[in-house]
């Protein structure tokens, strides 16, 4: 009914309509509690102290409690969720096994975006997410974090009755949360203006002072992490946030509007270079395999347009995906043309790559191994399988590319944190020095590692270790001796794996 009706008919009532009242169930309050929690926890044991075992079992908890609450809500998993699942909880594992930050934190975004696909999966249990794998990506990381980004503070004070125990236990906790602030603000001003009230304070809580002021911080963004895993966890649970197909479909053909004729007259001049590339430097190009590096040393054949290699193979992966994006079809078949200036670029990006890692090999059997001849190896044998598929998917148009590469990038992955690289690598240097293969075992290389390359020197007997620890290389003898007395480090710096076998190792020389 209008206001004009109500206006000419006094004897009418205008209705409203009022939203439902938005209700949570038991489940989703108790998991909203325990995201908040582990929000704060994340920031606690991931970001600040150092990462481990307690780590492990946040994250372990995390993805339990999402499962749980998925479970009581009537949500049955599907096969490829709960290996999803499974990935989750094997990954989660690498905090605990290595000491590598930087595994570590490639760990955590790879963990952050899987958990992301997870739930857009839940969310979308018909769409094939990975065949759309940025708009899922976009929807997983930026949308459904936000949408509902309330309601963990919202289940937390309401239930499912308006005036019942969870309610009042909500406004009780949301208290409790505004105070902390000022609370510890009072207590620090306090502690600093008289000597008693430190005294007691720290009788109390044998907090330092320093610590009291980042807890604050750290539990503002705890909460706010917290809310934004619980809001994907919602919007999946009530398919708030779709990523549908049919929509997706549409906005790809939509982008594709460029001429067939455009794209090859563009892709023609590098296809060209590539070709009078190849003629003039065949003979170097085959010493990375044949090991004839005439004119050169190992090293300045390896180092040689190595990284510019693997640049033009960066750039190979942005033109392709280019042509194949905004490439015009016709009756929704990608032409000919493309496929075979598609298919040329892949294989040549394949030459680059083996060429380039062909000459690491090489420069590694010579002198070693270092984090970054590694991880460049890594990335490079990663962009081969992927400009193999690649050209499969230029003439197989129904290839899922994005599933395919999703599950290599993830074995890919897996290979290289749970090698814990740190520690082969030290391995091998130290073998192939006491065998006399290497001329110099690189210990200054060890200052710029993890604990990993310690632990592995730790099984070495003492007449090896002289011989790899020398006395002119004192800074790396000192560190060793620092990392062996696990004594003075922190507590949460002792709890991995590289950690433990210290400790063991320096519990063995004390039994001797």
């Amino acid at each position: 009914m209008n206001n004009y009706e109500s206006i000419y008919n006094p004897g009418s009532v205008a209705v409203t309509e009022e939203k439902p009242a938005v209700t949570f169930t038991k489940a989703e309050r108790i998991t909203a509690i325990l995201m908040l929690l582990a929000g704060f926890l994340w920031i606690r044991l991931c970001l600040y102290h150092a990462s481990g075992v307690f780590t492990t079992l946040l994250y372990a908890g995390i993805i339990t409690a999402q499962i749980v609450c998925l479970h009581r809500s009537g949500v049955q998993l599907t096969r490829s969720e709960k290996l999803t699942c499974a990935v989750l909880y094997v990954f989660s594992l690498v905090y605990t096994i290595t000491d590598n930050d930087l595994l570590k934190g490639l760990t955590t975004v790879f963990l952050a975006l899987t958990g992301c696909l997870f739930l857009v999966h839940v969310g979308n249990p018909n769409g094939d997410i990975l065949r759309y794998l940025p708009v899922s990506l976009a929807k997983g990381l930026f949308v459904t974090p936000t949408c509902k980004v309330d309601t963990a503070f919202r289940s937390v004070c309401t239930g499912t009755r308006s005036k019942g125990f969870w309610k009042n236990a909500g406004f009780v906790v949301l208290g409790l949360m505004l105070a902390v602030p000022v609370t510890f603000i009072a207590g620090v001003l306090l502690y600093q203006a008289d000597d008693n009230m430190a005294k007691l304070l720290d009788s109390l809580f044998q907090i330092p002072s320093s610590e009291v002021m980042t807890l604050f911080p750290h539990l503002l963004i705890g909460l706010v992490v917290g809310s934004f895993v619980f809001s994907a966890l919602y919007c999946a649970l009530h398919k708030l946030q779709g990523v549908h197909p049919e929509t997706c479909a549409e906005m790809a053909g939509n982008c594709r509007i460029i001429p067939t004729p455009l794209l090859c007259a563009m892709a023609t001049p590098l296809c060209l270079l590539y070709i009078l590339f190849f003629f003039s430097q065949l003979q170097y190009f085959l010493g990375g395999f044949t090991g004839d590096i005439k004119g050169f040393t190992y090293a300045e054949y390896a180092r040689r347009g190595f990284f510019e290699l693997c640049g033009v193979c960066c750039m190979n992966v942005l033109v392709i995906g280019f042509m194949g994006f905004f490439a015009k079809l016709r009756d929704n078949r990608k032409p000919l043309a493309l496929k075979l200036y598609g298919a040329f670029l892949c294989v040549s990006s394949l030459l680059l790559a083996g060429t380039a890692i062909a000459k690491m090999f090489l420069y590694i059997h010579v002198y070693g191994m270092t984090p970054l001849r590694v991880y460049t190896t890594w990335f490079m044998l990663l962009l081969v399988i992927g400009f193999t598929l690649l050209l499969i998917r230029q003439f197989k148009e129904n290839f899922n590319l994005g599933k395919v590469m999703t599950v290599a990038f993830t074995l890919m992955f897996a290979v290289l944190c749970f090698s814990r690289p740190d520690a082969w690598m030290t391995r091998y240097n130290a073998e192939m020095y006491l065998s006399g293969a290497l001329e110099r075992f690189d210990c200054e290389l060890l200052t710029e590692m993890s604990d990993d390359a310690y632990a592995a020197l730790s099984h070495y007997n003492d007449t090896d270790l002289q011989n790899l620890l020398t006395d002119k290389n004192y800074s790396a003898v000192k560190r060793f001796t620092l990392k062996a007395d696990r004594t003075n480090a922190e507590f949460w710096e002792n709890t991995n794996l590289p950690a433990w076998e210290l400790m063991a190792w320096e519990g063995s020389l004390d039994g001797e």
